[in-house]
């Protein structure tokens, strides 16, 4: 069978599979913010309109008083949305007849559209792949109705790995046999990140990865067979990965050294692709520019904008002292990848990279490529004062590199001995095992030179337990099937649109109803990983003072925890609470000190202060604790919000505040404050609830 049929049936097989499993996600939490920007643009291209008003019953999912309540008509609990989608399948299976629901997204939300993405998305990653799931969307859903408004926004992502996948198989095997190619399709597909970003990040990481991979491959092409059909291809595919992450602008550093190695004795013959190699990239940026509307005004502070947003988030002054390595370097992604990559994978890249660096010895320029293409994108964020951040999805473009290298590396070995092809296959059986045992959490996968995740959390691994969302999908089935009818239910800090609310059964009142100490009974969902623990009141308090109803685990860590916040689930140690009456208020210029009579587990401070022209509310403030009046621990949050208790409303407001804690021992409480002058220092009244 030739090598082109082999990698369209691996390219099938992959998209099958994946499609199978794809119902058993959760949306990635950006999906909201790429997903409604893809949607207005999809519209303003398809209308000319910069509104949704146009759409058949549009406010059916807004109107939850009038007609969705006749809609619906006979249930025993009022509905708060519309229909209930079957969380099970990725087929479009609504609860309510499908002629009651009108084929329009749930991203298509309210308001001025353009005005509302001009505001928040003018700025950051750019917009073509939104846009092509968007596509997606509109056709598989809105228009033929097969698969559900969710998933198949999803299909983009799974048929981009898909054709990797293949593309990947294709490569390897034509230049080094069908084993290596193979071996390099099996270590792509089981790359645990890939794996699992493929089936919910469909708006930046894959199509990344995915079209800086065609890109390498079709100026590779075009330059070996002399072919410009190709080299005008890598500027679409360009022009496609620049449309959705500006990471595709560091492949010059790919492309410009393998060119002029290549061409240093071959330029005569490849004179001719001069123009065309030139072209391509500007190909790529009409692409960009000509589907992008928000660009059209003002282009030049929109680049100064973008570029700034990528400096923000690519670079840092404060590097952790764990990750500093030899001439001020950020190791962090490299240790991320040594822990993170599957050990057969690993070994064999390994040797791969040997093979690779012995064969450019002899001017072999494919090696080059493909250690080039490893190289810079961890190079890029390993170099002094560059960043990265939970993990490495951001610089996932090295996967298919090092799985043509771990290809490389199993089509040496079997030369030098070729019983070790049925070994080598073997080696793939262990973590085709792990990945079905914590399906559908690939991507918290650590290998076990770390000692797995559990390892990665006693070492305080930034990044550990990152799922983006993969876990909410088991979460919500899980409520849907244990809760009571007319159940609260919110997230623990998370935005609520990272459950999608056709998911969750129509009786369930989902929305931000966080009462904190006051316990009325909410379901609670919320990820756990790196950092949780401690980010706000209300996960300090969940994880400290409530015993879980359910856990999603990994290596025995909780990645996902489901609380019932009420009397019952109260943990015995938390349950007596008393009143300290006897407090010193101290006023200071920027701060209120509050003295303890003794150290205490806080549980709340409630104060009353009075309101007059005399004194302006609060820009800002925080909280502090300490046990000696030296030593601080900052109280997460900033004033004035309402995110810690929702039920109570902002705080402070109206001459009272309420300070919730989560069991902080602790003997002195400042707050502090700006401006000096403001009302929240004038107390009149303090109280103080501590545990016993």
């Amino acid at each position: 069978m030739k090598i082109k049929s082999l990698a369209f049936g691996v390219s099938i097989l992959f998209f099958v599979f994946s499609l199978k499993v794809l119902p058993h996600y959760g949306v990635n939490w950006d999906a909201i913010s790429h997903l409604s920007r893809g949607q207005a643009f999809l519209h303003y291209y398809l209308t000319g309109k910069t509104s949704y008003s146009d759409l058949e019953n549009w406010n059916l999912y807004q109107d939850k008083e009038g007609k969705i309540k006749e809609n619906t008509a006979g249930d025993t609990f009022p509905r708060k949305r519309l229909y209930f989608q079957n969380v099970n399948t990725i087929f479009f299976d609504p609860d309510i007849p499908k002629k009651e629901i009108p084929r329009v997204s749930i991203y298509q939300y309210a308001g001025d559209v353009f005005g509302d993405i001009k505001e928040r998305y003018e700025y950051g990653h750019p917009h073509v792949s939104d846009l092509l799931s968007s596509v997606f969307n509109y056709v598989l859903f809105q228009k033929l109705g097969i698969l559900n408004d969710i998933d198949s926004y999803r299909v983009y992502g799974v048929l981009l790995g898909s054709l990797l996948v293949g593309l990947v198989f294709y490569w390897t095997s034509s230049l080094y046999g069908r084993f290596p190619g193979l071996i390099a399709a099996l270590s792509l597909s089981l790359y645990p990140l890939f794996w699992a970003e493929t089936h919910i990040n469909n708006e930046k990481d894959i199509p990344e990865t995915v079209f800086w991979s065609f890109m390498l491959f079709s100026i590779w092409r075009g330059v070996t067979s002399k072919n410009w059909k190709w080299v005008l291809a890598s500027g679409v595919f360009f022009g496609l990965a620049l449309g959705t992450k500006f990471n595709i602008l560091f492949s010059a550093f790919v492309i410009v050294p393998w060119l002029l190695v290549y061409l240093a004795s071959r330029y005569r013959e490849h004179r001719k692709l001069a123009p065309v190699l030139f072209a391509a990239p500007l190909i790529g940026v009409a692409i960009v520019v000509g589907t992008w509307p928000l660009f059209w005004t003002d282009p030049v502070n929109k680049i100064t904008r973008i570029v700034g947003f990528y400096k923000d988030i690519g670079t840092t002054v404060n590097v952790d002292e764990r990750f500093i390595g030899p001439l001020g370097t950020n190791t962090y992604a490299t240790q991320w990848i040594l822990y993170t990559t599957p050990l057969v994978i690993l070994a064999l890249a390994l040797v791969g990279i040997l093979v690779c660096v012995a064969r450019i010895k002899k001017r072999d320029t494919d090696s080059l490529l493909f250690l080039l293409w490893f190289i810079v994108p961890i190079a890029r964020v390993t170099w002094p004062g560059t960043n990265i951040y939970g993990g490495v999805r951001q610089i996932m473009e090295y996967i298919p590199a090092m799985a043509i290298i771990a290809g490389i590396g199993a089509g040496q070995i079997t030369k030098l001995f070729k019983p070790a092809r049925i070994i080598v296959l073997l080696l793939f059986i262990p973590i085709t095992l792990k990945l079905l045992e914590i399906h559908p959490n690939e991507n918290v996968y650590f290998n076990p030179l770390i000692g797995g995740l559990k390892g990665a959390k006693e070492r305080d691994f930034p990044g550990w337990g990152m799922s983006f969302g993969a876990p909410y999908r088991e979460a919500i089935e899980w409520v849907n099937k244990n809760a009571e009818p007319g159940a609260k239910l919110t997230l623990g800090y998370e935005i609520l649109s990272n459950i999608p609310g056709i998911f969750i059964r129509p009786d369930i009142d989902y929305k931000s109803n966080r009462s904190g100490y006051l316990r009325e009974g909410e379901y609670v969902i919320s990820l756990r990983s790196h950092g949780t623990d401690n980010r706000s009141y209300f996960d300090m308090y969940l994880d400290k003072m409530v015993e879980p109803l359910h856990e999603i685990t990994v290596d025995g860590v909780a990645i996902l925890k489901i609380w019932k916040n009420d009397e019952k689930h109260l943990k015995p140690e938390w349950k007596t609470e008393k009143v300290l009456d006897k407090i010193k208020v101290t006023k200071n210029d920027s701060s209120i000190l509050f003295e303890l009579a003794k150290e205490v587990k806080l549980s709340r401070l409630e104060l009353k202060y009075l309101e007059n022209s005399a004194c302006q509310q609060i820009s800002w403030a925080y909280l502090v604790v300490s046990k000696n009046g030296k030593d601080w621990e900052r109280v997460p949050g900033v004033l004035p919000e309402e995110a810690r208790i929702r039920t109570l409303g902002i705080q402070p407001s109206g001459g009272k505040f309420i300070e919730p804690f989560a069991g902080q021992e602790a003997k002195f409480i400042e707050i502090r404050l700006n401006p000096e002058e403001s009302c929240l220092k004038n107390v009149t009244d303090s109280r103080l609830y501590y545990f016993e």
